[in-house]
């Protein structure tokens, strides 16, 4: 066991010179981030893009039950603009 971690110690400070070697390891742990950083803006965005489908069902829903675009709004959190524009579809 001990030859084995004297032989990986060895190793690492091989590589840890090698300035080619270093320089693969920065573009790497780079590209490794910018990657789930990615991942973590695409989920954001789902979860957004979710909330705003249910959201405009709701909106739907109201209309077709005959609520008034004043009170959906202040259910919804909606300006009185947006309903306005999905009713027109509605219609």
């Amino acid at each position: 066991m001990d030859k084995d971690i004297k032989r990986a110690e060895e190793r690492l400070e091989y590589l840890s010179s090698d300035k080619e070697t270093i320089e693969i390891y920065k573009v790497r742990e780079k590209s490794l981030h910018e990657r789930a950083n990615m991942i973590n803006g695409a989920k954001e965005e789902g979860i957004k893009e979710g909330e705003n489908k249910k959201s405009i069902e709701i909106i739907k829903n109201s209309l077709m039950q005959g609520l008034s675009v004043d009170i959906i709004s202040k259910i919804t959190g909606k300006n009185i603009d947006e309903i306005e524009k999905i009713k027109k579809l509605l219609n």
